[in-house]
């Protein structure tokens, strides 16, 4: 097969690249090449010629996928959105606009877990979809088991967040919540966005957190790896999330994880793990609490979290279960769905600038 992937991490700068270095769309470009399929990649805003392809796959709601919906080719049109916030709250304005024409148009849609299956049937007009759940997968060669962890004997109990420092992540809600815990902890965040760095450490300042917070910045994956083996439990404060691959990458190195009940993070722990609410310092202060005064219980578990989500979020799973979609897609030689002429008055709107305010609402 011919496959385009358009994902924003294309259109990205080397020196951004050298930090996310394994992202969904890398990661199934590289098993279909690896599958033998002849891949493409390209940003939002890189013109590209959709006939030479068999398949488009835009992964994002931006430029790309707006261009590709109107796009008059019969090349099959796939949209994976990994929207973090769509579940946890109503996309506004053009966003919403956008996000219901996209998947109006697209061939197939594809969700991360049942979870967002079930949002986006009610949410948007899939009639004539293929939609599928095809969680990510993770490099369990990057992420294996191990612990290395104290478990709090002799010094501070080590908790650790991964991810960007931007609001949806909620990092202040972490922090507000370590002054509600009456153990003895420290918090490293490892980070390869640092938006908010400045703000956070203020705000560290303020509860008295500065000596128990690392700022530690972007680490490799085997950097990370290590990290998380030492650390004592991973926590996710997020306000939104898809499927969060950081929590896969814990889950795979043993360390307990306690994640805010946000898209499908629930079906991703599975039986291991806790989950609380978003936005609640309280209750992630609980949690905390919880997990550490009955921290055996939770080690124990370890091993078993590690192959749970080894089965479950394998690269190879995700790369087979792709190729199946994309074939069950080329079988249709039938009109595309996005052939469908445009509803009056959207065709001149979404044609001449739709695309890029849906970018940046």
């Amino acid at each position: 097969m011919r496959i385009a992937i358009v994902g924003g991490i294309y259109g990205r700068d080397k020196s951004y690249r050298r930090n996310i270095r394994y992202t969904p769309e890398t990661i199934l470009e590289n098993g279909l090449i690896g599958r033998g399929h002849e891949v493409a990649t390209f940003s939002h805003y890189a013109k590209f010629d959709a006939r030479k392809f068999d398949v488009v796959h835009v992964h994002h709601l931006s430029y790309g996928a707006t261009r590709v919906a109107v796009d008059s080719s019969n090349a099959a049109f796939v949209y994976t959105s990994h929207d973090g916030l769509a579940m946890s709250s109503p996309l506004r304005g053009y966003r919403r606009f956008a996000t219901r024409f996209v998947t109006s148009r697209a061939d197939a849609v594809v969700a991360l877990s049942k979870a967002e299956v079930d949002f986006q049937r009610r949410s948007y007009p899939l009639a004539g979809a293929i939609h599928k759940v095809i969680p990510n997968g993770v490099d369990a060669a990057n992420y294996t088991y191990g612990r290395c962890n104290a478990t709090g004997k002799g010094e501070h109990w080590r908790l650790l967040y991964v991810g960007q420092l931007t609001a949806m992540k909620s990092v202040d809600v972490l922090l507000r919540a370590l002054v509600q815990v009456k153990r003895p902890v420290d918090l490293e965040l490892v980070y390869h966005n640092s938006a908010l760095e400045i703000s956070l450490k203020k705000l560290c300042a303020e509860l008295g957190l500065s000596a128990q917070v690392r700022f530690l910045g972007p680490k490799t994956p085997q950097e990370l790896a290590a990290i998380y083996r030492r650390a004592d439990a991973f926590l996710l404060p997020s306000a939104g999330e898809a499927l969060p691959s950081v929590v896969t990458e814990a889950m795979l190195c043993g360390t307990p994880v306690i994640a805010t009940d946000v898209g499908g993070v629930r079906e991703q722990l599975g039986e291991y793990g806790l989950c609380v609410s978003p936005n609640r310092a309280d209750k992630m202060a609980e949690a905390i609490s919880y997990m550490l005064g009955h921290y055996e219980q939770f080690a124990v578990r370890s091993e078993a979290a590690s192959a749970y989500a080894s089965r479950q979020f394998s690269i190879e799973s995700m790369v087979n279960r792709h190729c199946e979609l994309y074939g069950d897609l080329l079988e249709n030689k039938g009109p595309r769905r996005r052939h469908r002429p445009f509803r009056v008055p959207v065709n001149a709107v979404l044609k001449m600038g739709i695309s890029v305010l849906c970018a940046t609402k």
